[in-house]
């Protein structure tokens, strides 16, 4: 190849399992860059991904950070603080602590009231740097409040539509902008019920749980629809929720996500759109069904001993139909390694995987204690071994 290709370039070769200059390198950086920055922006994406030489991939929408809906079955708050949500009555109560907020929710809406108890740990006590909510009461607790939970689903902000298409324009080749979509029913939709109860719910109350998940993947499609039809092309859905490590047994997960999943699919799909899909935990099961839906890369592919993706064997088998990110584990090599660790895991990785249709990154986001030579011999490491033979 004459002439090196710009980052954008680089990796949209990537997922279309076409010759690349040189395979292209995006880690997962979200919990980095919150932690030694405090902000996952996606100008602070672009930027911290630049600075050590990857090929940025931003995750625009993620987190705290330009939401297009608010999400206040998760967040106990939003840029709007309920405004968004007219004709409800909202009463929250906060409570502080030195280790946790408490957050304590009544909504009266026209199809009825909700009320949560949503206990939020503080950062770095005890909990990690980014703890998410546990539900000591949840939202949702029977079929008959399903109608209400509908009423939480605020429209999409239309002005963050034009920040989109803007920050886009921006980048340009220097990276490439996935809309990254977790309200879905394998996202933060689900913890209306909480992580307890949506496991009994698929043994106990399958009515219950199918309601909601189908609220969920509505208001999912509906934030599709407005992203895909302001113009973007390139969406990224994440579906830890729907996940063999979070309890699910392969036979609920059929039952449960996968007509979801394809329904998913095949909608960004119609619009000749990209779709990324993404996990962070035991996955290998999932990946034959993703190449049978035609998704265009599968995200994370942790290796073990902490998930099951073994990648030479899923490249052999599926390699020719699926781009495959990630790959590399976040904890032992990252946080816990070496240069020297990172560069012999890398040039494995290649090894098993390379050149085509492979994006260079991790099964999920390290650490703020990760040391930048971790990282800076990520990028080195694959520019020195991950061109093309």
């Amino acid at each position: 190849m004459s002439k090196p290709m710009s980052s954008r370039e680089r990796l949209l070769a990537a997922y279309a399992r076409s010759e690349v200059d040189r395979v292209p390198v995006s880690p997962h950086l979200i919990r980095w860059i919150r932690g030694r920055h405090g902000c996952t922006s996606p100008l602070q994406q672009l930027a911290t991904a630049e600075s050590f030489g990857f090929d940025p991939v931003i995750y625009y929408g993620a987190y705290y950070d330009n939401p297009l809906v608010n999400d206040y079955v998760y967040r106990p708050d939003g840029l709007d603080a309920y405004r968004d949500l007219p004709g409800i009555h909202v009463e929250v109560r906060t409570e502080n602590y030195s280790d946790r907020t408490v957050h304590v929710r009544r909504f009266e809406t026209a199809a009825g009231v909700l009320t949560d108890r949503m206990v939020w740990p503080r950062p770095g006590v005890g909990y990690g740097d980014g703890p998410n909510p546990h539900r000591e009461e949840p939202l949702v607790k029977s079929l008959a409040d399903v109608p209400a939970l509908k009423c939480l689903f605020p429209a999409v902000r239309k002005g963050m539509l034009q920040n989109l298409r803007l920050f886009t324009e921006i980048v340009g080749d220097r990276g490439l902008v996935e809309f990254m979509e977790t309200t879905c029913a394998g996202g933060w939709g689900l913890e209306c019920l909480g992580t307890e109860n949506m496991l009994l719910c698929a043994v106990q109350d399958k009515e219950l749980l199918k309601a909601v998940l189908r609220a969920c993947q509505d208001q999912h499609l509906r934030v599709l629809k407005a992203v895909l039809e302001s113009g973007h092309r390139h969406i990224v859905v994440s579906w830890f929720q729907a996940s063999a490590s979070t309890g699910w047994s392969p036979a609920h997960v059929e039952e449960f996500f996968m007509p979801l999943i394809r329904e998913s699919v095949d909608f960004v799909k119609s619009y000749d759109a990209t779709y990324r899909f993404q996990d962070d935990g035991k996955m290998a099961a999932l990946v034959p069904r993703l190449v049978e839906l035609r998704v265009d890369a599968v995200g994370g592919l942790q290796p073990p001993p902490v998930g099951d993706c073994d990648i030479a064997e899923i490249k052999r088998r599926w390699g020719d139909r699926i781009c495959l990110c990630g790959g590399l584990d976040p904890i032992y090599t990252f946080e816990r390694g070496t240069p020297q660790t990172v560069r012999a895991e890398v040039w494995k990785l290649l090894a098993a995987a390379g050149p085509r249709g492979l994006v260079v990154g991790t099964a999920e986001a390290f650490g703020p204690e990760t040391p930048d030579a971790n990282l800076h011999a990520l990028a080195q490491a694959v520019r020195e071994f991950g061109k093309p033979s």
